[in-house]
Parts: structure tokens; sequence; C-alpha cells
């Protein structure tokens, strides 16, 4: 493995590969276009029906098909070019978002179609998530795999910045359906901006039938400590540190009303924009599994913070170290897995991973929920803050292969600046 000083030249060194540069494109006009359709339709199903209730359940609309249809993403994902997968998504969107789009200028949109238009999305994110994910290996060498994962949550959370501000501009300046046009462009041009990009499908995935490839998958993960370990520690923080859904309550009890509520809601972003910023600034980090286990109790003192904060302040300064936390300790575990998978597996390991990432934060927020309304929200983020931290400490003891210094570290074959590099080899695996 190439040696590599940390520092702000690290910051964006995958950047320097052409394939990953084309993905990053892509990858930016994706999210902008997801967060750009989520709004939009927030405000058009309170628009015709004025549903709080109503508003909520197409939450719901996008969580189902995403949990049920990751792991068949990921099976997917190793059969079929990788690329393509992702294009024919990027191309299904961009037609739905057209309909949307059609049915609002003529006038004729009612809120099944909406629901619908919500459903199908997230059924073809969820289908091509982990590839999107599984390809990245491909296309920048291991030394720069963690860059890589990072750059991409720096991506993720720039578009949940912009793209909510960018949707409200658009609906205010120019209407629903223009709105609706413009998002589906963006969809079009996010699967021009990824042509000519050339990774190999895994013959022995292509040979073996679909349910026989899942279970191969479900073997390697269950075969795999680091993996369920990496994976534990997400998993607990998302459902024992849920507090996305108290925050109105915060905002209430601090007195400063929807505009301090949407100041704490865009805290967590800002704070994962720094996190990111200074583990790419880390390199090729070795000891993983002890970032990923820091970040997570950095994650869960910031919960306890924000649950004793006396002012508005405080509890934004709280937020936006949730966010900043949450990127220190996801960045290492996600490159982690990629690095501990072998290619021909990496759809299937990043659906499995997808699936808990999509389906824990609703069980959180439900949690949250239950316990806020029985002791009051601070009451339920402190103790959430204290199991989370607890929960970590006992994973950490008892798990040695989270000590591992080069958990997750690929050995491959070298790669130049021309072009995606080739397949690599796994070093750690255990």
């Amino acid at each position: 493995m190439a040696a590599h000083r940390p520092g702000l030249a690290e910051a964006f060194s995958a950047l320097g590969f052409p394939a990953y540069r084309q993905f990053a494109i892509s990858l930016l006009l994706t999210s902008l276009g997801a967060q750009l359709l989520q709004v939009a339709i927030f405000w058009q199903v309170y628009e015709l029906t004025g549903s709080a209730l109503l508003l909520g359940l197409t939450g719901l609309a996008r969580a189902l098909p995403h949990m049920v249809l990751s792991l068949v993403g990921g099976v997917v994902a190793d059969r079929w070019d990788r690329v393509r997968l992702i294009q024919i998504g990027q191309v299904g969107n961009g037609l739905l978002v057209f309909g949307l789009a059609a049915v609002t200028v003529t006038g004729s949109v009612e809120v099944w179609h909406l629901y619908a238009i919500t459903v199908l999305n997230s059924a073809l994110t969820a289908v091509t998530q982990p590839a999107r994910t599984a390809i990245i290996p491909r296309l920048v060498p291991g030394a720069n795999l963690v860059n890589a994962i990072a750059l991409n949550a720096t991506i993720q959370q720039v578009s949940q910045i912009v793209g909510p501000a960018l949707g409200g501009v658009a609906i205010g300046a120019l209407d629903l359906g223009p709105t609706y046009a413009i998002n589906g462009a963006i969809y079009v041009v996010a699967m021009l901006a990824i042509l000519g990009i050339r990774v190999p499908r895994s013959v022995a995935a292509v040979e073996e039938g679909p349910w026989q490839s899942f279970l191969e998958g479900m073997r390697f993960v269950r075969a795999r400590p680091a993996i369920i370990s990496l994976l534990a520690l997400d998993v607990g923080a998302t459902l024992l540190g849920s507090y996305r859904a108290l925050l109105p309550l915060f905002s209430e009890a601090l007195g400063v009303g929807p505009t301090g509520y949407g100041v704490l809601s865009a805290a967590p972003g800002v704070g994962s924009l720094v996190g990111a910023a200074w583990i790419m600034s880390r390199g090729d980090m070795r000891y993983k599994g002890l970032y990923t286990v820091a970040g997570v109790l950095g994650y869960s003192v910031s919960l306890v913070l924000l649950a004793v904060s006396p002012s508005f302040w405080l509890a934004a300064v709280a937020s936006a170290l949730l966010g900043a936390t949450n990127s220190i300790q996801m960045i290492p575990r996600n490159s982690a897995i990629l690095g501990i998978s072998p290619d021909a597996l990496r759809g299937r390991v990043e659906a499995f991973r997808s699936m808990l990432a999509g389906g824990a934060p609703p069980l959180g927020y439900t949690l949250s929920g239950a316990v806020a309304a029985a002791i009051g929200a601070p009451l339920a983020v402190f103790w959430g803050g204290v199991a989370c931290a607890l929960f970590t400490v006992g994973v950490a003891m008892t798990r040695r292969e989270l000590r591992d210094p080069d958990l997750g570290v690929p050995i491959e074959v070298p790669a130049t600046r021309r072009g995606a590099p080739s397949a690599s080899r796994t070093a750690r695996t255990r």
C-alpha cells in the first residue's frame, strides 16, 4: 500500500482518477435530484391535502421499498454491469419525474400520484444503491478508497444542504411543474455523466443462480466478524441514539420556533462536512475499527450535550457535533467493509448494510418518540446517548477484530491516473 502523508492535499486525491471524477459528478447530480424531488413532493402533498398525517406517510412510502428491495439490489449489482444499472435507475427516475411534471402542469395531479412516484423512486434507488457503492473500489486504488468514501459523504451532505434550498427557490420562482421538469433533466444529465466508465462483471456471480448468489453473500457477511461488528456499531448508534424526530420539541422548549428548528436540523449537515473534511485530510488511515468506535463514542457524548443544553446556541453546537462525529465513524466503517469484501460480493454486502441503514433510523425515530412521550425529549436523548455509549464500549471490548490496525486494507494491482484501477484482492478479511 502506498504511503500518503495526511494533510489538506490528501482531501481531493480521489478526484485525480478520471473515472471517479465522472462518478462524483453523477453522484452530486443524483443526490441533488433526490433532495429536490423530496422537497417538492412534501410541499405538494401538503398543498393538496393540508394533512400532517398524509405528509408523514410519504416517509413510509419511501422507507418500505428501500428495506424490501435493497437485498435484491445487491444480487443484481453483482450480476449485471454496475454502471448500466446505475444509468437505468437514473433514466427511470427521470421519466417518473417528467411524468409528474406533466400531470402537475395540466392540473390533473392527485395525491396518489405523489405516493406512487415516491414508492417507485425509492424502489429504483434501493435496487441501484448497492451498485453505486460497490463500484467505488473499481474506480480508485485502495490507498484512495477512504478518500473516495469521504468525498461521497461530502457530496451527499452538500446536496442535503443545497438541494432543499434550491427546491424552495425553484418552487417559489417557477412553480411545481417546471421544478419537476428541471428535476427530471438533472437525473438525465447524471446518467450522461458516467458514460464511458467500464467496470467488468464478476463471472462467478453471473454463473450461479440468483438465490444461490444471495445466500453466498449472506454467508460471507456471517463469516466475517469484522463486518458484523462494524454494522452493529452503526445500528446501535441509529437505533439507540436517534434524535432528529425530537428536534421540534427541543426548538419549542428553547423558545426558538420554526427558524430555530431549521437551524438545529441543518447543523448536523454542516458538522458532517467538517467531519468528512477532517477524515479526508487523514488519508488512508490505519485502525479504521478504532476510528469507528471513537466516532460513535463522540456521537454519544454529543447526544448528552444536546440533552443538557440550556441555550439554543449550545444545542446548535451539539447538533453540529452529532453530524461531525457521525462522519468520523461512518467513513472509516464503510471503507473498511468495502476493503474486506471481494469485488464479486461487494454488491450483496453493501445491500445488507444498506438495508440496515435504511431500517434502523425509522425504528430509532419510533423508539425515541415513545421514550420521549414517557419521560420527555431531553431525558430520552440523554439516556439514548448513555445507552449508545455503553453498547459501543461493550462491542469494542469484546470484538478484538476492531483493534486490527490493518482492518479493511486491500492489496491491489497498481493503478494509473489515466483510468480506473484494476480489481483488488483483500488483505484483511477477519
